[in-house]
C-alpha cells in the first residue's frame, strides 16, 4: 500500500491516495478520516499549517511538522502492520 505516515506526539498523522480518482489524497490522524486534497504535498502542508480539523493538533502551540512530504515516512506504521 502506498501510504505516508507522521509519528507526533499528539498521534500518527497518515495519508493515502484514493483508489480510482487521480490525484486525490485522504489526510486522517490515528483511527479519524481528517480531509482530502488534491495532492500529497497539500496533505503534508495542512499538517504543517496546523489546519487539519484535528483540534489536538491544531490549536497546540508548542508543536511543528515538516513542511514536505519527503520528510514523512513511506509506508504503513510498525505497529499496523499486521499477519492477515
Amino acid at each position: 500500500m502506498v501510504m505516508w505516515h507522521l509519528k507526533t506526539k499528539k498521534g500518527v498523522f497518515w495519508i493515502i491516495p484514493l483508489k480510482h480518482v487521480n490525484d486525490q489524497f485522504l489526510l486522517g490522524v490515528n483511527d479519524e478520516e481528517l480531509a482530502f486534497y488534491t495532492g500529497v504535498e497539500q496533505a503534508a502542508q495542512a499538517v504543517h499549517n496546523q489546519v487539519t480539523g484535528f483540534l489536538k493538533w491544531d490549536c497546540e502551540s508548542e508543536i511543528q511538522a515538516p513542511l514536505h512530504i519527503t520528510e514523512w515516512i513511506q509506508g504503513e506504521p510498525t505497529e499496523w502492520v499486521t499477519n492477515s
